[in-house]
């Protein structure tokens, strides 16, 4: 690991990461030029554009195997905690092949989820080894840049006039995942400035919410920063002394609802009502990965595929038996983010707001517990890094610590 602060280039950046990274950031190429509209009842057809998808996975598999076998040791971070939980999962997924209504989906679905999950496991063992943390964070960010070029061009592709609308709307579910990345972190203005606007005006209530509820990662942090949470509390609690709460939440984090309350979610609390029903008629093995939740919703709802919950999509998917890791998933990486190890000023606290935010949109949007869409690949992303980044702290400590005996040895045996 270099423990240089200087920033590297955006070139070096992009190439950090090595083959695995080249595959990652290929993916948003290929996905432009495949991607197209298509019908609700299309959704598990198997057309060109799919059979790309599926032969680019098989290349990210059989590339991210071959890079393991030649060096076993980049398999550190796919079995360090949090992943191993997360592997577990995938596991229980393929397992419900035995009782979905489709054991190709399941199963193909499931081998998806193991891919990517390898390969963004060898992209954090690349980074790792080669940058120390602030170009980790930088790295991260230029991704997200990446993501959202290819996101507005895929929009504009498919008919979409460019506008700051479009700009706005694309890649709404990974441009969050690093905004506390960006507000706190990030050492390039231009890489803040995109993502804090974005978000900002994003209109977007997962967004807001993840911003409001993911500034208590302060607490986490030093004086300072626990002074800003004192502050934006007590600022809450002067406008609801004097202003009407409900507008203000009406233009902020209900925006574009009829009104505050959980039935104003976009039709979601119908789909979690549903969900949950379902799930209280099979707990313990649930439907079968994705294609079971996929008939339940489908049958009920024109259109939902997804329950767009984490926790939801693992009940109507395996049931207890595989979302007990997917929770296990979620609670260690916010330990690991919440470590001693982090300093406490700015990593720790952007470390668990960031945690945060990655829960509110797994809370909200299709992604981890589902099939690899919407937030899936920026979640456990982003989970990752906080892993890796974790450990070189840790080994940070143990090599000060080593070193720190040493002198003591040398000043007390001259």
């Amino acid at each position: 690991m270099e423990t240089s602060e200087k920033l590297l280039s955006i070139k070096q950046l992009f190439l950090a990461a090595g083959l695995p990274g080249y595959l990652f950031y290929f993916r948003n190429i290929l996905y432009f030029f495949i991607t197209r509209r298509r019908s609700l009842d299309e959704y598990s057809s198997v057309d060109n554009s799919a059979l790309l998808q599926i032969i680019f996975v098989l290349v990210i598999f059989i590339v991210s195997v071959y890079m393991v076998i030649e060096k076993p040791k980049r398999l550190k971070i796919f079995f360090s905690i949090p992943q191993i939980f997360l592997i577990i999962y995938i596991i229980v997924c393929f397992i419900s092949m035995l009782w979905t209504p489709n054991l190709f989906v399941t199963g193909y679905r499931a081998f998806e989820s193991l891919a990517y999950l390898l390969l963004i496991s060898l992209i954090a063992y690349n980074l790792m080894i080669k940058l120390d943390p602030q170009n980790i964070i930088e790295w991260a960010i230029l991704w997200i840049i990446w993501e959202l070029f290819w996101k507005v061009a895929t929009a504009v592709k498919l008919g979409a006039a460019f506008s700051p609308t479009i700009l706005l709307g694309a890649s709404r579910l990974a441009i969050p995942l690093l905004f506390f990345f960006a507000l706190l972190l990030t050492k390039r203005i231009y890489f803040k400035y995109v993502i804090l606007v974005i978000c900002i005006f994003s209109a977007s209530n997962k967004i807001y919410f993840g911003i409001v509820f993911g500034l208590l990662g302060f607490f986490f942090g030093n004086s300072k920063y626990k002074g800003w949470l004192l502050l934006f509390i007590l600022s809450i609690t002067v406008i609801m002394l004097f202003v009407d709460v409900e507008e203000i939440l009406k233009h902020t984090l209900f925006y574009g609802r009829e009104a505050v309350s959980l039935s104003n979610t976009s039709g979601r609390d119908q789909i979690w009502k549903l969900a949950w029903e379902a799930f209280l008629q099979k707990p313990l093995l649930g439907y079968g990965f994705v294609d079971g939740e996929t008939v339940i919703l489908y049958n009920a709802f024109n259109g939902a595929i997804s329950t767009h919950n984490f926790l939801f999509s693992g009940l109507l998917g395996t049931g207890l038996l595989g979302t007990v890791f997917l929770i296990l998933y979620f609670w260690s990486t916010l330990k690991k983010a919440s470590s001693n190890l982090f300093p406490a000023n700015k990593f720790r606290p952007a470390m668990v707001s960031t945690f945060i935010m990655g829960l509110i949109v797994s809370s909200t949007a299709p992604g981890v517990g589902a099939r690899v869409y919407g937030s899936w690949i920026p979640v456990v992303l982003i989970f990752t890094l906080i892993s890796s980044l974790h450990y070189q702290f840790k080994i940070e400590k143990y090599l000060k610590t080593i070193n720190s005996t040493k002198h003591e040895n040398y000043l007390g045996n001259p």
